[in-house]
């Protein structure tokens, strides 16, 4: 009497089929990843004005003898963005092994000199993004600490955040000052671009006491050049202080 098959017994032929298929499978993708065709053939970067091009493709580190398309973008990306200037990176492929890059770069927002005279330029985000002060025309933060920043860095010093705050209330756009500063109780001092010192005090009614300044200087008529400093700590009773003729410069107070 002959014995029924087991159910392992009529799939075992195909069992066997299965293993020579995965094996085949396994073998073709390996040839597949390594084909020269996918190897990279062109690399693309875009976005560029301050950085060199040469500094993203070291950054990149891409194998030319990778498969693109088996790439980590996003670890490609971070390893970019850590150049101080760069602020986003997309990575783009395309068939059949082609690598776009795209940069989009910070822009020099201000300067920022330390207790030690140590300048950097700073972006919006408060990012280091050279060491030293990239153009004469950025604003300038004075603080009162040394500052341990480098390129790159993005600065956590509570003056700083404070002077940049009361910064975008008093010249949001027009860049009316040049430079801001505390001095040595802790209130705001503020220069405008044609050196005449703002004495505000504390950040309260910020705007309300820059509103002073105009009509204070245009009262003045062509005593104006004169005026070392305008007070307006107390806005019901302003004060102008003006240079001395001669000799190292000296204060000498008018209340309006």
């Amino acid at each position: 009497m002959r014995r029924k098959r087991s159910s392992f017994g009529r799939l075992r032929p195909f069992w066997i089929v299965g293993v020579v298929v995965a094996g085949l499978g396994a073998w073709g993708g390996a040839v597949a990843v390594n084909l020269p065709e996918f190897h990279l053939q062109s690399l693309a970067v875009t976005g560029l004005s301050r950085v060199a091009r040469s500094d993203v493709v070291r950054r990149a580190a891409i194998d030319p003898r990778a498969n693109v398309w088996l790439l980590d973008p996003r670890a490609i990306a971070a390893r970019i963005e850590a150049i101080p200037y760069v602020a986003t990176v997309r990575i783009h492929r395309r068939p059949p092994a082609n690598v776009w890059i795209d940069v989009t770069e910070r822009t020099p927002d201000a300067c920022v000199r330390d207790s030690r005279g140590h300048e950097s330029t700073i972006d919006r985000a408060l990012r280091v993004v050279e060491a030293g002060c990239s153009r004469r025309d950025l604003v300038v933060f004075a603080l009162q600490a040394p500052l341990a920043a480098t390129p790159g860095a993005f600065v956590n010093d509570p003056e700083l955040t404070d002077l940049e705050s009361d910064a975008r209330v008093l010249s949001p756009d027009t860049g009316r000052f040049g430079a801001f500063a505390h001095d040595r109780y802790g209130e705001l001092d503020a220069t405008l671009r044609d050196g005449i010192e703002v004495k505000f005090g504390d950040d309260a009614d910020l705007d309300r006491k820059q509103r002073l300044v105009g009509p204070i200087l245009a009262e003045l008529g062509e005593r104006a050049t004169q005026v070392e400093a305008v007070d307006v700590r107390a806005p019901a009773t302003p004060v102008v202080e003006f240079r001395a003729p001669r000799g190292p410069p000296s204060t000498s107070p008018h209340s309006l």
